[in-house]
């Protein structure tokens, strides 16, 4: 039986493969003398793990979902029945449009019939001409933006009137994550929802967010994993926030894991996996955004490739 794993590197925090993949070896010696019967053991495993994986939260999140396959294999059980005690149900993810020149976004619309949500890049002008032409060819369909902290030169209260006219369903970071402390007084004046991303990282960033943004994006390799990402979920359902579980480019294993979070959060953007030419995973079946789970215990994926946790 193998627990699988998977890790996403992102070098806007400084992360790449050979250092995640070093730091994974290096916990083998701790793993071996864990024991592992119950989510409390790997939340005990993720603590004690992050003294050898700092500062890596790829390698963490890696570790901490091959734990969550293994232990749900070993139980009979999926991992949301672990985690949740819930079998998995559908999930219904926002399909992702990057930056686009016009014969290029006509192309894109094209291959977006029938989805139900999508999400736009913006760049730092703005412009709201893509986010138009896709309200205008999907009518019905929940349309947000992403502006990735490039509207720092942009008066946001003046473009309030426009994000309601398109019936924008929130904008995401707008701001660099040194300007938080204007958002408060932003966020009272848009018209749209405000959700955190760079803003929000870990389980101690959550508490932050409130007053400030309406919700926030969770990410798996950002937060360290599904054990973060669940607590994550809950606190900001506590707090009565908005909360979305995204993703990087990843497989669909890391996609997986992210799914199992979903069925806490009010939005997934987990559409990673579609965006890859060649997927070195086979997990949720992914139609026009809809996700639907595997069957099979773990998180039902099957993997080409190397094994974190064997016995």
């Amino acid at each position: 039986m193998a627990g699988y794993g998977e890790a996403s590197p992102n070098a806007y925090y400084e992360e790449n493969a050979a250092d995640v993949a070093a730091k994974l070896e290096a916990v083998s010696d701790l793993l071996r003398g864990c024991s592992l019967n119950s989510p409390a053991d790997i939340a005990v495993i993720w603590e004690e793990a992050w003294a050898i994986l700092t500062p890596s939260r790829a390698a963490q999140c890696a570790l901490d979902i091959a734990l969550w396959d293994w232990l749900a294999k070993r139980h009979k059980r999926t991992v949301a029945e672990l985690a949740l005690g819930v079998k998995p149900g559908p999930v219904l993810s926002f399909a992702t449009v990057g930056i686009s020149e016009p014969d290029e976004l006509e192309q894109k619309i094209s291959e977006l019939d029938g989805f139900r949500r999508v999400k736009i890049k913006s760049e730092k002008t703005g412009d709201l001409r893509t986010a138009a032409r896709i309200r205008e060819a999907m009518p019905d369909a929940a349309i947000a933006l992403d502006a990735n902290c490039a509207w720092g030169d942009i008066d946001l209260a003046k473009m309030g009137a426009a994000l309601a006219d398109l019936w924008i369903e929130f904008v995401e970071q707008p701001l660099p994550v040194e300007r938080d402390s204007e958002m408060r007084k932003i966020s009272a004046r848009l018209p749209v929802p405000i959700m955190a991303d760079e803003s929000c990282v870990t389980i101690e960033d959550v508490e932050r967010i409130p007053g400030h943004f309406a919700g926030f994006n969770i990410k798996l390799v950002k937060c360290g994993g599904l054990t973060p990402a669940l607590r994550m979920a809950r606190r900001g359902r506590e707090l009565g926030l908005r909360t979305m579980i995204g993703c990087m480019l990843e497989s669909s294993l890391l996609i997986a894991a992210g799914a199992v979070a979903a069925q806490i959060t009010d939005y997934a953007d987990l559409d990673g996996a579609w965006l890859l030419a060649d997927d070195p995973a086979q997990g949720w079946f992914f139609d026009r955004g809809a996700l639907s789970p595997p069957e099979g215990p773990g998180l039902g994926v099957i993997v080409a490739g190397s094994t974190l946790i064997n016995s």
